[in-house]
C-alpha cells in the first residue's frame, strides 16, 4: 500500500536535490581548474573580493625609450687647465661665423674635432652661412650648435628669432652668447635673464651661457640665486694656455673652454691650437672629455 508523504517532507527534499546540483568543488590545481573551466564553460578567474567589484588591473611596466642615450663608461679626465687639448682623451668643437672660411675636407682629417658651433644670430639679424653650414656638418657626422649673440634690441623679438632658427631640432645646443654687458651695444645681464627664461618656457631647455672671465665674475655677483641660470652650463672664454683664477661660483668648471682665437694667435700656425682646413682667425674649444662623453652630454642638454 502507498504511504502518503507529507508536504512538508517533500519540501524538504526537493531543497536537498536543488543543493546537490548546484553545488561545485573548487579544484586546488589550477590545470584541475583550466580542465573544468573547459567542461563548465565557467571561468577560473573568481574575483578574489567580496565586494562584488571587478579587480584593478595591472599596469605593465613603462616600455624603455629607445631614444634615450645610454651614458658612456665613467672617464677621469686630466687637469682641465693645464693645456688640456694636448691629452688625447679630450675633444675640440669650433664655433664660427659667416667670414670664418671652412674647409671641411681638411677639416675632416683631425679625429679631435667632434662639433661645430656656428652663429645663428646677432641681435635680430641671420648670420648668413649659418643654414647652409648647418646641413654640411649634420651631412658630415659634427655635432651641432647655434650661437645668438645678444644685443640691446628687443630681447623677446631677438629671442623668437632664435627659436626660428633653431626649429624645434632637439640635436642643436642653443647658445646665449653674452659678451662685455658694460657695453651699450650687447645685452645685459637682465635682459640675459629674460631670454634664457623666455626659451625655456617654450621649449623647456636651458641654454649654454657664453661667457669670458670679467663676465663670468659679474654673473656669479649678480644672478648666483637666479635657479634657471644655477642649472646651466658655461660657455667658458679665456685665451691662454693654463688657468689658476677660475672664478667658482654658479660654476665648478666649464663645459667647454674657447681658448684660441685671433685674440692670441697672429697667424696661422702660431695657435694653441690649429685646426685643419680653418685660418688663425678661428675660435677653438675644448671638452675635458673624449667624443662619446661629450656627444652624451650634448644630448641632455
Amino acid at each position: 500500500m502507498k504511504t502518503k508523504q507529507t508536504p512538508l517532507a517533500l519540501l524538504l527534499f526537493l531543497l536537498l536535490a536543488l543543493a546537490s546540483c548546484v553545488e561545485q568543488e573548487v579544484p586546488d590545481d589550477p590545470n584541475d581548474c583550466k580542465q573544468s573551466e573547459k567542461s563548465t564553460g565557467t571561468s577560473c578567474d573568481g574575483g578574489g573580493s567580496d565586494d562584488g567589484l571587478e579587480p584593478d588591473p595591472i599596469e605593465p611596466d613603462d616600455p624603455a625609450d629607445p631614444t634615450d642615450p645610454t651614458p658612456p663608461p665613467p672617464q677621469t679626465p686630466g687637469n682641465a687647465w693645464n693645456a688640456p687639448w694636448r691629452r688625447s682623451d679630450t675633444t675640440i668643437v669650433i664655433d664660427a661665423y659667416e667670414l670664418n672660411p671652412i674647409n671641411w675636407n681638411q677639416m675632416a682629417t683631425d679625429p679631435k674635432v667632434a662639433g661645430v658651433i656656428h652663429r645663428s644670430s646677432i641681435g635680430m639679424r641671420v648670420d648668413k652661412q649659418y643654414v647652409a653650414r648647418k646641413a654640411i656638418a649634420k651631412q658630415r657626422g659634427y655635432l651641432w650648435g647655434a650661437y645668438h649673440l645678444g644685443t640691446r634690441e628687443n630681447t623677446i623679438a631677438q629671442a623668437d628669432l632664435f627659436l626660428s632658427l633653431i626649429n624645434d631640432e632637439e640635436d642643436t645646443l642653443m647658445i646665449l652668447d653674452l659678451e662685455d654687458t658694460n657695453n651699450t651695444r650687447f645685452m645685459t645681464l637682465d635682459q640675459a635673464v629674460v631670454f634664457m627664461e623666455y626659451i625655456f618656457e617654450k621649449t623647456g631647455r636651458i641654454p649654454v651661457v657664453y661667457a669670458n672671465h670679467s663676465t663670468t665674475r659679474l654673473i656669479n655677483q649678480r644672478l648666483a640665486n637666479n635657479p634657471l641660470i644655477q642649472q646651466s652650463k658655461l660657455w667658458y672664454a679665456r685665451f691662454k694656455s693654463s688657468v689658476t683664477d677660475f672664478p667658482v661660483g654658479i660654476w665648478d668648471n666649464y663645459f667647454l673652454w674657447q681658448f684660441s682665437s685671433e685674440i692670441n694667435c697672429s697667424k696661422t700656425g702660431s695657435c694653441l691650437y690649429n685646426v685643419p682646413g680653418t685660418l688663425y682667425d678661428m675660435d677653438v674649444n675644448v671638452y675635458n672629455g673624449n667624443e662619446a662623453h661629450l656627444r652624451y652630454e650634448w644630448s641632455m642638454m
